[in-house]
């Protein structure tokens, strides 16, 4: 009779058999997003501007950094990465065909998701190291590695969410090992990496009050994490500034319009806007009542219910949902029970993506180096229309019906998360 895997023997080989998925996922697929990241990045390496772009500096500098390693193995062709005007940056479908039809595309996809691939799997190093329970801790590992959301973002749609991720996990694992000044500078490394972790910053405070400590050392513990956090946030663009950047360097033409818009989200403008303050007020009225709990818990639940409240009334785009996963799979160090949850959520996404989509998300341009039309019956929407639509259930309903699934989705997991009982 074969002895089981041992933790250690069960980590490398979910680990390999991971990575052996996502190298053959790797040069295949791009969404005209992937192209675009980086014909802004390879435009700055190319014309020396390296202190002109202050947006989500960490990724743009590690994304930099590996398009001058592919260099070292790929000739690039001359004008696939032109970008005659950068704020014009975002690619059109023409530019993208001309990148999709270049022989070197393949080792192109590879090197550019290649730095997502070293946090992916830094992500699940953090992961297995934070949760202790055996069993619990190989549940999340697998959660992380095999979930098809983290894997479509990553190495399908293309997009450099993991590596955000990566120091929202690490913070979490400081803060499990009581080191709140490197939970600090980790924390505030994730928020130039992405600006939505802006909204976990007030339960990331509020999660560093050790209520049986005195109420100055609290104050003073708190006031110091901010300032941190606030100068590490300012810092590159005033850095960038100092040195002669142009931070306007890729900000598109409307972005007075742009501005206009953040005005009227700060005046509650949106109608969606009004039950998510409702909800992260309420949230924070939570946080401090479970002060009795460790910081790493009250991080890692608070965070993710934060989520939970912004994605019951918003969609964004496909690969956002992958902000969605790591706060949940850290959650099983505290016996919560996700696995049903993310089960629901798996389907959901695809479910509703596949009639929200566009022509570049699931389907055609989507697999290009493959194939035009990858699934084989076209744009999916299209698919609907002709063939399940009925004047009872248009592709309109059905969307709204599956937004309202997701919304239950989110309920679920809060549900899950506030329960006291634990899986066993």
């Amino acid at each position: 009779m074969k002895r089981p895997l041992n933790n250690r023997q069960f980590f490398v080989l979910a680990l390999g058999l991971a990575v052996l998925l996502r190298l053959l996922l790797m040069p295949f697929f791009a969404h005209v997003d992937l192209f675009s990241e980086y014909r802004r990045v390879i435009y700055v390496l190319e014309n020396g501007l390296y202190f002109d772009n202050a947006h989500r500096p960490i990724v743009f500098y590690i994304e930099m950094f590996f398009v001058w390693l592919s260099k070292l193995f790929i000739t690039f062709s001359d004008g696939i990465f032109a970008l005659p005007d950068p704020k014009q940056s975002v690619s059109g479908l023409l530019d993208y065909g001309f990148f999709l039809s270049d022989p070197n595309v393949f080792r192109h996809l590879f090197f550019f998701k290649l730095p997502y691939l070293l946090f992916d799997i830094a992500t699940a190093v953090v992961i297995w190291r934070f949760v202790d329970k055996p069993e619990h801790k190989k549940i999340a590992l697998l959660i992380w590695l095999f979930n098809p959301i983290t894997l479509f973002a990553t190495y399908i749609f293309g997009r450099f969410e993991v590596i955000s991720l990566f120091f929202l996990a690490a913070t979490a694992l400081q803060l499990k090992q009581d080191h709140l000044f490197k939970a600090t500078l980790l924390f505030s490394l994730s928020l130039l990496c992405r600006e939505i972790n802006l909204l976990y910053t007030p339960f990331f405070l509020l999660a560093l009050i050790d209520f049986k400590d005195h109420a100055v050392r609290n104050a003073l513990v708190v006031l110091a994490s901010g300032l941190i956090i606030a100068i590490l946030y300012l810092m590159p663009a005033w850095l960038m500034t100092k040195l002669g950047g142009d931070l306007t360097l890729f900000v598109g033409p409307n972005a007075s319009q742009d501005g206009e818009a953040f005005k009227k989200l700060l005046s509650l403008g949106y109608y969606w806007f009004y039950p998510v303050i409702i909800g992260l007020a309420t949230l924070a009225i939570y946080a401090w009542e479970i002060g009795n709990r460790s910081h790493a818990e009250r991080y890692v639940l608070c965070c993710a219910i934060a989520l939970f409240v912004y994605f019951g009334f918003n969609v964004h785009s496909v690969h956002y949902t992958a902000w969605l996963v790591i706060f949940p799979v850290l959650s099983l160090q505290y016996g919560k029970r996700v696995v049903l949850p993310f089960i629901i959520l798996s389907a959901a996404w695809i479910v509703l993506w596949l009639l929200k989509t566009d022509t570049g998300v699931f389907t055609l341009f989507l697999a290009a180096p493959l194939s035009s039309d990858f699934i084989g019956m076209g744009h999916f929407p299209s698919f609907f229309q002709e063939h399940l639509a009925s004047p009872q259930l248009s592709l309109h309903q059905a969307i709204q019906i599956m937004r309202a699934l997701f919304l239950v989705v989110m309920g679920l997991f809060a549900y899950r998360l506030l329960s006291t009982k634990q899986a066993a």
